[in-house]
């Protein structure tokens, strides 16, 4: 299932259950959407233990198409298994990752948007 929240500070996209072939296409429709419409764009993966490449696709050209209208998307709360699969892959670096929602959206409010946290960052707020 996919949800979209719209917040003042941008959209939550809430993906919940493993992204595989039947939800990606909505997936991109949803995210595509987010992306022309709203600046800061958060995908909460805090319920999604697998993904697929296909959903990783998705996720690399949602970020692209954002990144072209001067916007960012985030992820939150991915699972140590889409961190071990975003290190792999070498994208881990490419999208501003988040514990949580909280600390995704001040971060749009005051962080650098040409700037993405590092990885460090993300593993300590999970561990802590």
């Amino acid at each position: 299932m996919i949800e979209l929240s719209i917040f003042d500070d941008g959209v939550v996209v809430r993906v919940d259950g493993d992204i595989e072939a039947s939800p990606v296409s909505r997936l991109r429709d949803v995210l595509s959407w987010a992306a022309d419409h709203h600046s800061g764009v958060l995908v909460d993966l805090a319920d999604v233990s697998t993904i697929s490449p296909a959903a990783l696709g998705v996720l690399i050209r949602a970020h692209t198409r954002s990144r072209s209208r001067g916007g960012v998307l985030c992820l939150v709360a991915p699972s140590r298994y889409v961190l071990t699969v975003l290190h792999t892959m070498h994208v881990d670096g490419v999208f501003p990752t988040f514990a949580d929602q909280a600390v995704a959206f001040s971060w749009l409010r005051h962080g650098d948007l040409n700037s993405t946290p590092g990885l460090e960052q993300v593993l300590a707020s999970t561990t802590s």
